[in-house]
């Protein structure tokens, strides 16, 4: 234990540093734009497990709770017509917050902010894990980790995010348990892996990926091992595991009739395909251009992530080319193909997957908004060649300590530079852009896209309004501001009249932060009414992140 301890002192002490940041900003952060709906579908299903298998305890309690929701946030979506979504983080957090018999709505959202994050650490040390395992060299285990918690838009989101961010770290810590499988075989591991594997397809149905590709990268082992017995065998364990488990704990599979298998994949692809702002342009969304994505990674991650992921994926690519043309010679020699140790075989199977995911992207035509947020679990990825090039370029410099000193320098200072982003940025992490992003640029692009805002600007209204009985709120985007109600005290609601987009000139204050679903150019939906003024606008680094209109007296 003593070795262990002293082992992983330095994980240890970084942890605790994230750990107290995160008990001391995590109520910083407001309500996200999908939260009220997760909140819902755990509470949904929970009362559908109750009624199943009955528990008096709670049953009251959860129903009790189930209705309010139902009353306060009418226009949600139904659940039983979008029940593709997994009950992982949603459905345990009903049942604490029932178990606890939480009162004030402000400690409900709380207490998703808090296990969220945690369980975003908790990947970070699953990373770790997996690096150590991989590159024990250099501290880059410790670099890994800290770039991956510290990625700006990740470690935002990571407060309130439950389907992205919550995707992303049942995403990274599903590679170690692969590697643990690899490094180990047997039926334990295999069976522990399958589990991971339920778990990503049921948060996020991309996650399907992963358990395609481990099955790939099995049929590729037999034909290199002359091992297809026992290769055999781990597949039907596998795919059976992994069939029962998601099962057991996905509400979609549970409803889903037989004549709906064949469109199984269907509800996927549904949007509502409102208008899009992007790159200074009006877009339907089923019409975004192809470098939607790949853009919105550009301009909002450090640039000297891009950079280090880029050289290292080039790297492994340029690797796996070679071997491939020359495949025929070593297989003769080595009996082997792609990889001749588990650590190759690692680095092969997350290269298969990320190549997996850009196939996927390019052949399907997926409708996006909200930036690049359903992508977040590619973070995994850019930390991982991040640290195969940083690998690289410390054992060519390995004997030459003054230029491993100035990298590490470098590094220190670059990351010192995002670190004091994400306190300019606090608590909108979410809206980042890099050095490269200029203020001007930065107008071509709708921001508060999670309409995180909406509680700071409630606030403001109330500090400015106290001595006023009634106050009455208008809307000039296309964020239902009142469901940001539940980040302030229940005896504040009754003052609070919320008129969303009409009758604006009315109100007495109008929020917006410039997020539409029409072309406001043309469409008059959103314009302010001439009879306001700006009272505030909340400006990040350049980052515009929402604006309050006041009438005028």
């Amino acid at each position: 234990m003593k070795t262990l301890f002293k082992d992983n002192l330095s994980i240890i002490f970084l942890s605790l540093i994230f750990l107290i940041l995160g008990f001391f900003t995590y109520q910083d952060y407001g309500v996200g734009i999908e939260e009220h709906f997760q909140r819902k579908s755990g509470f949904y299903w929970l009362n559908y497990l109750i009624n199943i298998f009955g528990d008096g305890s709670i049953q009251e309690t959860a129903t009790n709770k189930y209705n309010e929701i139902l009353i306060f946030t009418p226009n949600l979506f139904d659940i039983q017509t979008y029940n593709i979504y997994g009950i992982l983080f949603d459905l345990p957090l009903a049942f604490l917050e029932t178990l606890i018999d939480i009162k004030e709505p402000q400690e409900y959202f709380y207490l998703r902010h808090i296990t969220n994050f945690l369980i975003f650490l908790l990947s970070g040390l699953f990373l770790y894990a997996l690096l150590k395992r991989r590159f024990n060299k250099y501290h880059i285990p410790i670099i890994g980790f800290v770039l991956y918690i510290l990625t700006p838009r990740m470690y935002g989101n990571s407060f309130f995010d439950g389907k992205d961010l919550f995707f992303l770290s049942i995403f990274t810590i599903n590679f170690y348990f692969y590697f643990k499988f690899i490094d180990k075989k047997n039926y334990r591991n295999l069976i522990i892996l399958a589990i991971f594997c339920a778990l990503t397809t049921s948060t996020r149905i991309i996650g399907l990926l992963f358990p395609l590709c481990f099955l790939f990268l099995l049929f590729l082992s037999s034909l290199s091992n002359n091992k297809n017995n026992i290769m055999l065998k781990y597949s039907v364990v596998f795919i059976s595991s992994y069939l029962i488990f998601l099962y057991l704990h996905w509400p979609y599979l549970w409803t889903l009739n037989l004549n709906e298998i064949l469109n199984f994949f269907k509800p996927f692809f549904y949007s509502m395909n409102p208008t899009v702002f992007f790159n200074g342009e009006f877009y339907k969304s089923k019409y975004l251009p192809i470098y939607y994505v790949p853009l919105w990674i550009l301009i909002t991650t450090p640039v000297y992530y891009l950079l280090m992921f880029f050289i290292g994926f080039y790297l492994q690519f340029s690797k796996m080319f070679k071997r491939l043309l020359t495949i025929r010679e070593i297989y003769k020699k080595k009996r082997d193909d792609l990889w001749n140790s588990n650590n190759e075989q690692l680095d092969v199977f997350i290269f298969f997957n990320l190549f997996a995911i850009m196939i996927l992207f390019l052949s399907v035509n997926l409708v996006l908004i909200s930036g690049w947020r359903h992508f977040y679990f590619l973070n995994f990825f850019k930390i991982y060649f991040f640290c195969y090039f940083l690998y690289n370029l410390f054992e060519i410099l390995k004997r030459k300590k003054k230029a491993l000193i100035s990298i590490y320098i470098i590094l220190i200072v670059f990351t010192g530079e995002v670190v004091y982003k994400l306190i300019i940025y606090h608590p909108y992490q979410s809206s980042y852009f890099n050095n490269i992003t200029s203020e001007i640029y930065k107008k071509k692009f709708q921001i508060d896209t999670q309409s995180l805002s909406r509680t700071d600007a409630i606030k403001e209204i109330l500090r400015d309004s106290k001595n006023k009985e009634k106050i009455i709120i208008g809307t000039a985007s296309w964020t239902p501001l009142e469901d940001a109600r539940s980040m302030i005290k229940k005896e504040l609601w009754n003052r609070l009249i919320f008129t969303g987009t009409s009758n604006k000139e009315k109100a007495d204050y109008i929020y917006s932060n410039h997020y539409y679903e029409v072309n406001n150019l043309f469409n008059k939906k959103y314009e302010i009414p001439e009879n306001f003024y700006l009272y505030k606008k909340l400006v990040i680094n350049g980052t515009h992140i929402y604006s309050l209109y006041k009438r005028k007296i």
